[in-house]
């Protein structure tokens, strides 16, 4: 189910993007896609512990919103011999006008289950001197030796204040 929402929300923001049609002297059309270069970030590493990759980068940008994605994959090793690989991804959106913002999160690794992370942040007063934001945040494992359980959840009120 989340698989088939999932790709229904990619499906729904590419038939919202703009698409232009264009013609050659042979009469052939083509649909022109805006090309926009946006920042996008790799980084990998390989220690003792093992080895990972993660990438992440922007999905959707307009004026009032934001949707960034990160992918990861790790591969562990140790004194015991392998450990399973570990895979994750995450999605963060950001409502710029307001400052809200909200995140779902999965990471997997191989036998040992899967943990599902999903968070909000609601800016409730921004000014030069004053900011006052209230966040919650949900965690659930899910299969593996131990079951499913929750994680735990959290909600705070912050504040920030420049004197």
């Amino acid at each position: 189910m989340k698989f088939i929402l999932f790709s229904a929300f990619c499906v729904v923001m590419a038939a919202a993007m703009p698409y232009d049609i264009v013609e050659d002297e042979d009469g052939q059309q083509f649909y022109a896609v805006p090309v926009s270069r946006e920042k996008r970030q790799t980084q990998w590493g390989v220690n003792q512990a093992g080895a990972g990759i993660s990438h992440t980068g922007n999905l959707f940008d307009n004026n009032n919103h934001r949707v960034d994605g990160t992918a990861s994959a790790a591969k562990n090793w140790g004194s015991h011999g392998l450990r399973p690989d570990q895979v994750g991804g995450r999605l963060d959106y950001n409502h710029k006008p307001s400052g809200s913002s909200a995140f779902v999160g999965a990471d997997n690794m191989r036998g040992y289950g899967t943990d599902v992370n999903a968070g909000v942040k609601y800016n409730i007063h921004q000014s030069k001197n004053l900011g006052v934001d209230l966040s919650g945040q949900y965690g659930r494992h899910y299969g593996g030796p131990g079951g499913t359980r929750d994680l735990g959840s959290s909600v705070f009120l912050n504040a920030n204040g420049r004197f």
